[in-house]
């Protein structure tokens, strides 16, 4: 799995992957299935790690999630009560799971919260037990946020290699100050750990969110990079 949310104040950019891992006592198979949870007026839900038994979707759709009712804010409530409450990882002996939650509120902020059960990464030290956990990594000024989990461990070498560039002044093909070049990087970063791993893979999707929680949604069913024209058409 590879989840990658970027939030800055105006824009907030979510890609997920599609690929499922079927653990079996001797073997791994691989097949696709749905990791993201969009709802107009309010903000997205992307979910990464075990799929055992997670339905957060239905869970959501009987909520009836709507701007009139739901802020992002609520949302990301929903989604701890889910994940605490329903889903109950730790009965079950699960592997680390979670969710990204991004939208804007109703005073117009970027938010984005990860909600889950497990280890911080890095894990500290005294950490020794999986845990549930809450955070809020919401911009508080002109930053932008980088959020990745699931092969967290791969998103990050792209991350800091390609942070390490701008800070040199280096040429790169992607400016993070424009909706396209968000897009296109979230794009790269999980079609690179895919070409890695079967562990990650195709349909690519990218949800590029307004202040108004209204959302382009590109769908990338290739390991080839999505283009400029096609953010724009969306």
């Amino acid at each position: 799995t590879m989840v990658f949310s970027s939030v800055s104040p105006h824009l907030i950019v979510m890609t997920v992957d599609s690929a499922v891992t079927l653990d079996f006592e001797d073997s791994h198979e691989y097949t696709t299935g749905r990791k993201s949870y969009f709802f107009l007026g309010v903000g997205c839900v992307t979910t990464w790690g075990a799929r055992d038994h997670n339905r957060i979707g239905d869970f959501l759709d009987r909520q009836k999630i709507s701007p009139d009712s739901h802020s992002v804010d609520a949302l990301a409530d929903l989604v701890k009560q889910y994940l605490i409450e329903e889903y109950r990882p730790h009965e079950l002996n699960l592997n680390d799971v979670g969710y990204h939650v991004a939208g804007f509120d109703r005073e117009g902020r970027a938010r984005l919260y990860h909600v889950f059960w497990g280890f911080d990464r890095p894990r500290p030290p005294k950490q020794v037990c999986q845990e549930y956990k809450k955070y809020d990594h919401s911009p508080s000024s002109k930053e932008i946020i980088f959020l990745y989990n699931g092969r967290n461990d791969l998103a990050e070498v792209v991350v800091h290699t390609l942070l390490a560039q701008i800070k040199m002044g280096n040429i790169t093909r992607f400016d993070l100050k424009t909706p396209v070049g968000l897009a296109c990087f979230g794009d790269f970063v999980a079609r690179f750990a895919a070409e890695l791993t079967p562990e990650v893979g195709p349909p690519f999707l990218t949800y590029l969110i307004s202040p108004h929680n209204e959302a382009m949604r590109i769908k990338n069913d290739t390991f080839c990079p999505i283009s400029h024209d096609e953010v724009f058409q969306n």
